[in-house]
């Protein structure tokens, strides 16, 4: 996995640099987004609502689970189809969904540092690096396919094109094993450890206060 790491560096660099240009955009401009972000947040609740309806561990560990693994899916493979703008794009759209919660409470006079330290960073660790992964990857096809039709125009590119998308296919099972693995572990975080700490750290005002803002 260190070998593909090293070799896709340069992907995953301009993927972290999406979402952390994302999640600017989101805290800086939260006040003229809020509306938009208010329908982006109408899945999220149901899925909350959902959690918080069945009140299961095993429950919440599996839709946080198969909801991350069909984002960090479709970043991977829409991207082949897209050019690569596809999960691009879903970077900028989960930074911005992250800055502008975290603004949310910084607005109500809650440290965001708090938030993302004790109801993010746990399980963001292997989520956040998952997704990133998985939208690089798709940014990379997308580039890869782009080369390769344009190498239809020029004989002498189709042999290099053809020799990255053949050797980026044999790195594929890796890569999704990873992401699967990484996603796994965070939806374990997510659904056992996160809430304990942010039961203990904020007395269980997070949901309240995020449900009471993007309804008005």
């Amino acid at each position: 996995m260190g070998g593909i790491i090293r070799d896709n560096k340069g992907y995953i660099s301009l993927g972290f640099a999406l979402m952390v240009i994302g999640v600017l955009i989101g805290y800086v401009s939260a006040d003229i987004i809020k509306h938009i972000a208010s329908n982006l947040f109408r899945g999220i609740d149901r899925i909350a609502r959902d959690i918080e309806h069945v009140q299961s561990p095993l429950y919440t560990f599996w839709v946080l689970f198969k909801n991350n693994l069909m984002a960090a899916v479709s970043m991977l493979g829409l991207g082949i189809f897209l050019f690569g703008i596809y999960p691009a794009f879903g970077l900028l759209v989960n930074g911005i969904i992250l800055g502008f919660l975290l603004r949310v409470y910084a607005n109500i006079g809650i440290n965001p540092l708090k938030i993302f330290v004790l109801g993010i960073l746990p399980h963001g660790i292997f989520e956040l690096s998952a997704i990133i992964l998985a939208a690089s990857i798709g940014i990379k096809l997308g580039v890869i396919m782009y080369q390769w039709f344009l190498s239809l125009f020029v004989q002498e590119r189709r042999k290099a094109a053809s020799s990255r998308f053949s050797k980026l296919l044999r790195d594929l099972p890796v890569i999704v094993g990873a992401i699967v693995v990484m996603l796994f572990i965070a939806a374990i975080i997510e659904s056992t450890v996160t809430p304990a700490l942010i039961k203990s750290g904020m007395g269980g005002e997070q949901v309240k206060i995020i449900k009471n803002i993007i309804s008005k």
